[in-house]
């Protein structure tokens, strides 16, 4: 068979770069790819089964990898605790005293105090179906405290601590039982309600010394909000606590002399003799309930509040003037940035406009886009100050601007802003006002929600977060801003925190020899757990320090964030995973963890039963029993839980913090004249022996310095002996040269 075969083809072998890529799904390259594919369903049961496959594999790798980390991660020392108070198994809450001497121990039926370094009940107030959700304490005098609690129906209570005794005031939104036991209100005040309408408080706070407090009031069937501030007659209760005080020394010296006389006779003492038992009523009087106690002074309402409206109802609502008279007589002249409820627009009007509008548009209705509803304002913060010179009321006393001890300073002035609000307002206490007609002294508007604020302990400084992460501090005491700082953008200010000035360094300036501010510590907490800190003091920047990073698991999340009282260097924090850590302030670090027993977990992680009493020596943590469930009663027994104590000053990781010397200093700087010329003086008597050894430095060289002036005079002199002469001859007349004044026609000769 012939073959033709073409003449002039050279056979060129494929390059190497040439070569077809590898494919996947050769079944050569693939063993698998030798079977057939599978029908259906069998492959689509086959993608699934691949696909958790491979979801179940990533979660064992990143388990796997954060096991490996838990086991590299240094660990902090776990201590145990000291003591278990099992008789407090019952408690709700808990707060230590200012001083440290006790803590106050919310429980149903009532609230105890408890010394804290023997752990011993020393008083006890009880009442039927009272069960205390909230409590705080006040130093108002030398050992006598103003307690504030508030009970699970919403009653708040005022009771005073002193002797080793309760003492009951008042309940703020009073009730009393009726017959069969039934509460019934007693209202006395018009604005407390109508018709027997039960009344809530969910926030009640007194200012620092007990001389004013604030209590929030909610009217369930209303759905109304607003806060009355009282004036507390402090001093007036220490006088008549204390002659109640004598009275019952001297009562009980008589008792004593009484029963020290012994019988004359030899015989045995007769039942006529012997001592008889208390009564009742002083056996009542011992439980600290609301029977033979020593009528108190009353309290005072100072002023009543009520939130600011939201922006649609500012925007539905119209002017409700009977008249066009008094319309006009109410519009601002716009010189103000205020709400602008203050037109001419009658409510009648702005409706017709309304229908014209849907009328006009009925097609487009339903394009528009709807109106998010506004979030209820439930919640009020607010601060009571003292004089400053940001709002002039009490500038007038001098004395209150001098005085030196906290105590006798009476706050002027207090700080209000609503959840959800855009502006901090200042209402002046020295003023008269109305039932809800109080025209504030300032106000401060801002371009985000507040989410936070805190005060010095002296008012002093005052801090402000908002919800685009932005801080600003106020020097009250000067009347100044300190500065601005933005932590992070999108992070809202949950907290915030001024710490104590001793452990902050206080630089002087290097002019006054004396110091004209304090410079302290913010803690700033953010809501995704991120914790910074800041200085604020003369001539310097806010930059805030990171010490605690953003968490990645909700578990981690801080849920108490608080100082140690008297060891403002160290944090007690709380996480949502029911965590307890003592943190060093500064660093973020977590030095040791107090741990509870094993049977036993922290009760409500995200609210825990956490105190410190003794200025930091003894930490208290509440917890519950994991394997106790409820009685068929429902009332909870002791052995649901217990009461854990802990002596912070026996862990070893904390020795340093403890032996630290920690000097006290003021936040307010004043200045006296006086105070400034002896500080003056002071430093110039102490540069004398400098001053003297300059003198004669400078007497020394003096011969030097007067050889070198001399001797620059000379050579000043050769100079201008040698300087050579200028012929003015050879210089060409200067009224010739073009561009010269001479060739103008007003100077030619």
């Amino acid at each position: 068979m012939p073959v033709y075969i073409r003449k002039n083809v050279n056979f060129t072998p494929p390059s190497i770069d040439n070569f077809p890529l590898e494919d996947d799904e050769d079944y050569i390259t693939d063993p698998d790819q030798l079977l057939d594919r599978l029908p259906q369903p069998y492959r689509m049961i086959d993608k699934v089964l691949s696909q958790w496959y491979d979801e179940v594999w990533q979660i064992i790798e990143k388990r796997e990898n954060e096991r490996l980390e838990e086991s590299r991660r240094i660990r902090a020392p776990q201590y145990e605790c000291s003591a278990q108070m099992e008789s407090q198994g019952r408690a709700c809450c808990v707060c230590d005293s200012v001083d440290g001497r006790y803590i106050f121990i919310g429980q149903p039926r009532g609230l105890s105090a408890v010394d804290v370094q023997t752990q011993e009940k020393v008083a006890s107030w009880e009442e039927e179906s009272v069960d205390i959700h909230y409590v705080k304490a006040y130093l108002i005098g030398v050992q006598v405290y103003l307690v504030v609690t508030i009970d699970d129906m919403g009653f708040a209570r005022l009771l005073i601590f002193g002797g080793d005794k309760f003492y009951f005031v008042k309940i703020l939104n009073e009730f009393q039982k009726g017959r069969g036991g039934a509460h019934r209100p007693i209202f006395s005040n018009p604005a407390h309600g109508e018709g027997g309408t039960k009344l809530i408080i969910s926030k009640c706070e007194a200012s620092r010394n007990g001389d004013y407090l604030g209590a929030m009031f909610e009217n369930p069937e209303t759905a109304e909000v607003w806060l009355e501030v009282y004036k507390l007659p402090r001093d007036a209760w220490l006088n008549e606590l204390e002659s109640v005080l004598t009275k019952k020394e001297e009562k009980s010296e008589e008792d004593q002399g009484t029963d020290t006389q012994a019988p004359t006779d030899q015989e045995a003492p007769t039942p006529q003799n012997e001592v008889e038992p208390p009564p009742a009523a002083t056996q009542e009087e011992s439980t600290g309930g609301e029977k033979h106690t020593p009528k108190l002074s009353p309290t005072s309402v100072v002023m009543k509040l009520k939130p600011p409206p939201s922006m649609s109802e500012l925007r539905q609502k119209g002017n409700p003037a009977s008249s066009i008279h008094s319309a006009c007589q109410k519009v601002d002249s716009g010189e103000v940035i205020g709400t602008g409820v203050n037109h001419i627009l009658t409510p009648n009007h702005k409706d017709m406009r309304k229908e014209v509008f849907a009328h006009l548009h009925d097609n487009l209705m339903e394009y528009l886009p709807k109106e998010e509803e506004a979030e209820p304002l439930e919640d009020v913060n607010f601060h009571f100050m003292t004089a400053g010179r940001l709002v002039p009321t009490g500038l007038e006393q001098q004395s209150q601007i001098e005085e030196e001890d906290d105590m006798k300073r009476l706050p002027t002035t207090i700080a209000v802003w609503w959840k959800g609000s855009t502006h901090v307002v200042h209402y002046s206490l020295l003023k008269q006002h109305k039932d809800f007609d109080v025209k504030p002294d300032l106000v401060w508007p801002y371009l985000s929600p507040v989410t936070s604020s805190a005060i010095s302990d002296d008012t002093s400084l005052l801090a402000v977060g908002f919800e685009n992460g932005n801080i600003i501090i106020w020097d009250r005491y000067l009347g100044i801003q300190r500065g601005i700082v933005n932590i992070m953008d999108r992070v809202k200010i949950v907290q915030l925190t001024f710490l104590d000035p001793n452990i902050c360094p206080q630089n002087l300036d290097d002019y006054q020899p004396y110091r004209t501010k304090t410079s302290t510590y913010l803690l700033a907490l953010c809501d995704n757990g991120a914790l910074y800190i800041m200085m604020s003091g003369p001539g310097l920047e806010l930059d805030p320090i990171c010490i605690t990073p953003p968490v990645e698991s909700e578990d981690d999340i801080f849920t108490m964030v608080q100082p140690i009282p008297g060891m403002h260097d160290l944090l007690i924090t709380v996480v949502k995973s029911g965590k307890v850590q003592i943190r060093d302030t500064l660093q973020g670090t977590v030095l040791c963890e107090p741990v509870l027993p094993k049977s036993h977990e922290l009760m409500t992680p995200w609210d825990p039963v956490v105190a410190v009493g003794a200025m930091g020596q003894v930490l208290f943590l509440k917890g519950n029993n994991k394997d106790y469930g409820e009685e068929e009663g429902g009332d909870q027994s002791e052995s649901a839980g217990a009461l854990f104590m802990y002596q912070m000053k026996l862990f070893p990781t904390l020795d340093s913090y403890m032996s630290r010397r920690r000097d006290k200093v003021s936040q307010t700087v004043h200045a006296k004249i006086e105070n400034r010329i002896e500080a003056l003086m002071k430093e110039r008597i102490a540069q004398q022996g400098l001053r003297k050894h300059r003198m004669q430095e400078r007497w020394g060289n003096m011969k030097e310095e007067i050889w070198s002036i001399l001797q620059y005079k000379d050579m000043a002199e050769k100079k201008a002996d040698n300087r050579p002469e200028i012929h003015y001859k050879r210089v060409r007349n200067l009224s010739q040269t073009p561009g010269s004044m001479g060739w103008t026609p007003f100077f030619r000769n």
